[in-house]
């Protein structure tokens, strides 16, 4: 019989619940066996809620377990890097969600820790794991639209309006967010364009870049206010190695200002993750970003019109497909299957590093250089 993953969760989050669990589940030899918080009662309670046997607020004692291959970590950013370095120190295969780390040091640390160990290590960057982007990166590696020469991305949620007061949650911080919006939709979008594009034109190198936080307080438990640190917005310029340069903008401070023509019942869950556009000499191609239920490509060639392209049957599903797909990848991967579109540590650092250049970007009012290969790591 064919061995099982066995899998502990490291993080009691609603996505834990919603991806983490039941995407390895899905996977016919994937199994979820601990899940484990800092917070007994949480894991508890979601290990209640999806049937998993164990449930552990002991870490060290939970990574010396020989009976557990892997871990996902689904904590808050902050706890990405120690969850990481612990796991794999352990020699557990390690999935982490997105943004990375805190910064491209704490990535860098993880990329070499997990080269040194040689554990699978990957990156939740769900959208390279809908059909479309997958077919998006398949149709540009091919040459079908020419050379690429200009990437745009936008996703916009009006969501940060002028409130003056909120509730201090790890998000509030800088110190437990990072890079707030652009950390956590930011490190996509990047990701995207390295996925899409980077065989023809290299990884994003170089970025300019504004950011911008409502202002607004954060109220503690003890009633002390205090600023709300992370950025709610980012326009970004880009460049690649290559020839490709590009705009990026993902906001929850601002209003879409159109959206792209899709279908009344998948446009909903689409326009809350935005869209991209490639566009080379031949033609150009755009996608929406969602986890799977809104799955759409179009393509367009010069003085022509958008035509939908098809995607294969489960990509119409309306389901999010792509949070099986992406933890599948992980478990395919401990297994030594794992399928090109999973993201690696290498991927991970690379948008890492983009992030903490924009934020030197913003803060200079300067073009800033991206480290595009984690130091140290073999090539």
């Amino acid at each position: 019989m064919a061995r099982e993953v066995r899998v502990a969760v490291l993080g009691a989050s609603a996505f834990a619940e919603t991806a983490h669990v039941p995407g390895v589940e899905a996977h016919p030899r994937g199994r979820v066996v601990a899940i484990y918080s800092r917070n007994r009662a949480r894991a508890r309670a979601l290990a209640a809620r999806c049937g998993v046997p164990d449930a552990s607020d002991d870490l060290p004692a939970l990574l010396a377990r020989r009976d557990i291959d892997a871990v996902t970590v689904a904590g808050a950013n902050a706890q990405h890097h120690p969850y990481a370095m612990a796991a794999i120190a352990a020699g557990k295969h390690v999935f982490c969600e997105k943004p990375m780390a805190l910064d491209a040091a704490q990535a860098a640390d993880m990329t070499l820790a997990a080269a040194g160990a040689g554990v699978i290590a990957q990156v939740a960057f769900i959208f390279r794991h809908t059909f479309a982007l997958e077919e998006m990166r398949r149709i540009v590696r091919a040459g079908a639209i020419g050379a690429p020469y200009f990437v745009q991305i936008e996703g916009q949620r009006y969501e940060r309006q002028a409130v003056a007061t909120v509730q201090a949650t790890w998000r509030s911080f800088a110190s437990e967010h990072g890079a707030g919006q652009l950390g956590e939709i930011g490190s996509h979008y990047f990701d995207a364009v390295n996925f899409v594009c980077g065989e023809p034109c290299g990884p994003v190198a170089a970025v300019a870049a504004l950011t911008h936080t409502v202002p607004r307080e954060a109220e503690r438990a003890g009633g002390q206010r205090v600023p709300v640190e992370t950025p709610d917005l980012a326009a970004l310029l880009l460049r690649t190695e290559g020839a490709l340069q590009g705009q990026v903008l993902t906001s929850r401070a601002t209003p879409p200002a159109a959206a792209v023509p899709l279908e009344p019942a998948d446009s909903r869950p689409a326009r809350a993750h935005g869209w991209m556009t490639v566009t080379g000499t031949r033609g150009a191609l755009m996608c929406v970003f969602s986890r799977g239920e809104a799955d759409a490509l179009w393509r367009r060639e010069p003085e022509g019109e958008w035509r939908r392209l098809p995607l294969p049957q489960g990509a119409h599903d309306g389901r999010p497909h792509a949070i099986d797909r992406m933890m599948a990848a992980f478990v395919d991967g401990v297994l030594g299957e794992a399928p090109e579109r999973a993201a690696t540590f290498e991927d991970g650092y690379r948008s890492q590093s983009a992030v903490d250049a924009a934020l030197r970007a913003a803060a200079s009012g300067r073009w800033e250089s991206v480290d595009t290969r984690a130091p140290g790591v073999a090539r």
